[in-house]
């Protein structure tokens, strides 16, 4: 049975996590922070997977230490699988997350340069290991384009992308919209009936929650398997309790947690 997922995503950079509105970052504290205001590893209880993505253009080497050292800190209090991203430019960094406890890592820039690295990271470490991340957005034609770079570099148009993804060996699909992020406005699901029916990669969305019933309304899609906010003070606390609690109320076939 394929369970659908309610994934969390962070946004780490130099230190402090981040709210992110259309691409656009506000720094809002570091792990301390989360740890004392929103007693994070319980939060982390309704959800089946975390995110945590360093959100930093070109890190040096020694800002993805620093990124793997606050990792390793935040994991002592989650069990939960991780997907690590941000700053993955080959084999090497890969590794390097892997090694640091990634069950999955997240990709976005390296689809659109430097392909033959994801099939590298995917003979060793599987497939289904593989995030590829699709940040999109329209434009004035409501045509939709991905992008890359964290967002800055306008690339190809979404079919185009996916005949680009067709052959590389990877697990799943992030669809992250760049309109709707951080706006709580619902996630979008337009963009949905732009699938193709041979696509067969689980697809994950993420961009626009803004309460428990946005979750539930795209899980509902049979082409979506999970969903992912990375919307702070709206679900820290008992908001992804509810998000859950909601969803398996209304059939959404999640897995039910002992706690719930």
């Amino acid at each position: 049975m394929n369970f659908k997922r309610i994934i969390f995503a962070l946004l780490y950079m130099d230190g402090s996590f981040y709210l992110s509105r259309n691409f656009r970052l506000q720094k809002v504290g570091d792990v301390k922070w989360l740890q004392d205001n929103y007693s994070f590893g319980k939060t982390c209880e309704y959800v089946d997977e975390i995110i945590i993505l360093h959100v930093k253009n070109n890190p040096t080497f020694r800002e993805t230490m620093e990124f793997i050292k606050k990792v390793n800190e935040f994991k002592k209090k989650i069990f939960v699988p991780i997907i690590l991203g941000g700053g993955i430019r080959n084999f090497k960094d890969a590794k390097l997350y892997f090694d640091n406890g990634a069950d999955k890592i997240s990709i976005n820039s390296l689809v659109f340069h430097k392909k033959k690295h994801i099939k590298n990271i995917s003979k060793i470490y599987g497939a289904q290991s593989i995030v590829l991340m699709l940040d999109y957005k329209k434009d004035i034609n409501a045509k939709y384009f991905s992008f890359f770079n964290c967002g800055k570099n306008k690339s190809l148009k979404l079919m185009d992308y996916l005949k680009l993804i067709k052959n590389l060996d990877f697990g799943e699909l992030v669809l992250n919209s760049m309109d709707r992020d951080g706006t709580g406005f619902g996630f979008d699901l337009k963009i949905i009936g732009q699938i193709p029916k041979n696509f067969k990669k689980p697809i994950l969305m993420m961009g626009g929650a803004g309460t428990f019933k946005h979750f539930s309304s795209i899980l509902k899609e049979k082409k979506v398997s999970g969903a992912i906010t990375a919307n702070l003070f709206n679900f820290l606390g008992d908001g992804l309790e509810q998000a859950r609690k909601y969803s398996i109320d209304n059939k959404i076939n999640l897995i039910k947690f002992k706690n719930i």
